[in-house]
């Protein structure tokens, strides 16, 4: 029976075809189980930050020996008073831009000054760095389960990073801007989700300059693809908000912005025991397994998160090199190498299978040998350590002079001094060279020196290390004599910073002749 006998057929009823969304490449399963459990032990590796964190968050003494310059530098926003200028005997800043500093001074102004409002900007933005992670994997690969273990094995790097996290420095809140930046840049569709990108790739920059590898690197990568129009914007935004701020710093420092924050890094000599120290003395050893997981992730990288991650990576290695770097270096490599891990666990049933895997025995093998809450809470006796510095330096006619750590003084009702480390970068920076701007900041810093020693400002200086008596002049002795009593010889190594620094003890104090007995301030140390 032919159809034209009854006419046309009728037409089929299309019903709406509903696929549930899985993970890319995945079903259900045993191939879920690794992720699962990854995720599961990602979960509990970023309980173990927060709970250190907020245990040691409002301790009023540096867990780290460079805490204290980042105490003086938010104070001086607070106070109005420049945050580059000439180095002298009483301040050097840190080589950094100003945007954590004027961050915590802004959170200072409602919580007081003390280390508190710091390190709360650092805890926060690790945070934020765990939330962007498994918001970048989850919305690549539609897994959250991925999203979260690739944020747990960042949080696991904690320990094995010095517990840097949450330290009153810069690092978290950099990484922080930096993947919020990866992020709009590689979602962004239109012209202002590229002006957000470049806006907070443009923080990044105004919180570590490291972050300009970033953002060139994430351009290149959209210039040369099919969102070019988007990657000019991105980098308009960027060179404008980078290059107006660098400039007004700049003016208001009257010159001193451009030589902290560019000059002065870019002349120490190189740690050439670093090339290979950071596969051997910090990647390989922490997430050396994880790597595997992040191999498998190449292929499939978009390449904007490719380069993304490429950048970070040379950051930290480029922050290595230089003499002075140290672990805080790694945090945006630790972070590339979870990114990718994360998304690596996206791909087939089977590769993700085993990137999941490779990710929860990392986290396993983290948490067996570094995790230590232990060690990184200060206990009850390290804080009653710092209350008998503060009144021992407070008990003084007189300003003292803690090179090691300002914060203390601060924490004294005293006016600090230039922070060792500080200081140091302006010696060994400018040893080398010879233009004169730079022979002009050695010679600013060790002329107000010498003027205080000469005038014997101090009531007290205490040596905690050698190098704390950097650009002295030779003739010190002529007005200061050292204490043959050695001071706290009774505190245990590692007193301050548990894990994040050389202890932070006085070990010799230098009075001024005609001032001062040296057995009253040991029988007042106890």
């Amino acid at each position: 029976m032919s159809a034209g006998t009854f006419g046309p057929p009728a037409p089929r009823l299309r019903l709406p075809r509903w696929t549930p969304r899985l993970p890319s490449g995945l079903g259900g399963g045993a191939a879920r189980v690794p992720i699962l459990l990854s995720a599961a032990a990602g979960l509990v590796a970023i309980a173990v930050y927060l709970g250190a964190a907020v245990s040691r968050v409002g301790h009023p003494y540096a867990l780290e020996w460079l805490e204290g310059n980042s105490l003086v530098e938010m104070d001086r926003l607070l106070g109005g008073r420049p945050l580059y200028a000439a180095p002298t005997v009483d301040y050097v800043p840190d080589a950094y831009p100003p945007l954590y500093f004027a961050a915590s001074a802004g959170l200072a102004r409602v919580l007081g000054v003390s280390y508190l409002p710091l390190r709360l900007v650092s805890l926060l933005a690790a945070l934020g760095c765990f939330v962007l992670l498994a918001r970048l994997v989850q919305r690549e690969t539609g897994d959250l389960a991925a999203g979260v273990a690739a944020a747990g094995l960042y949080a696991a790097t904690y320990f094995a990073a010095g517990t840097w996290f949450d330290f009153a420095r810069v690092d978290s809140l950099f990484l922080a801007f930096s993947l919020a930046g990866l992020y709009a840049a590689r979602w962004m569709r239109r012209p202002r989700g590229a002006m957000a990108a470049g806006l907070l790739l443009a923080a990044a920059f105004l919180t570590k300059q490291s972050a300009l590898a970033e953002a060139a690197a994430i351009t290149a990568a959209l210039l040369f693809g099919p969102r070019r129009r988007l990657g000019g914007v991105l980098a308009v935004t960027f060179a404008a908000v980078a290059g107006l701020t660098t400039l007004l710093w700049e003016v208001t420092s009257h010159g001193w912005y451009v030589f902290y924050v560019v000059e002065l890094l870019a002349q120490h000599p190189l740690e050439h025991s670093a090339v290979t120290g950071f596969w051997t003395w910090y990647l390989l050893p922490t997430l050396g397994i994880a790597l595997g997981a992040a191999l498998l992730a190449l292929r499939r990288t978009p390449p904007v998160l490719a380069m993304g991650c490429l950048a970070l990576a040379v950051e930290g290695y480029a922050g290595l090199l230089h003499t002075g770097g140290a672990v805080n270096n790694m945090l945006p490599v630790y972070a590339a190498v979870a990114l990718l891990a994360g998304i690596g666990m996206g791909g087939s049933r089977a590769g993700g299978a085993v990137a999941g895997a490779l990710v929860l025995l990392q986290i396993a093998v983290l948490a067996t040998t570094t995790f230590a809450v232990g060690q990184a809470v200060p206990s009850a006796a390290e804080r009653r350590v710092g209350d008998r510095l503060r009144a021992w330096a407070a008990g003084f006619d007189g300003p003292v002079a803690v090179f090691s750590d300002p914060g203390l003084i601060m924490a004294a009702g005293l006016p600090p001094v230039a922070h060792r480390a500080a200081v140091h970068d302006v010696l060994r920076g400018t040893d080398r060279v010879l233009r004169g701007t730079d022979r002009a900041a050695r010679g600013e810093l060790e002329r107000s020196i010498a003027r205080a020693v000469a005038g014997r400002r101090f009531a007290a200086i205490v040596v905690e290390h050698p190098a704390d008596l950097d650009g002295f002049p030779p003739d010190l002795t002529r007005y200061y004599r050292p204490c043959p009593e050695r001071l706290m010889a009774d505190v245990p190594d590692g007193a301050f910073g548990p894990i994040g620094g050389s202890p932070l003890r006085p070990m010799t104090l230098w009075l001024p002749l005609g001032r001062g007995s040296c057995a009253e301030a040991a029988r007042r140390l106890g």
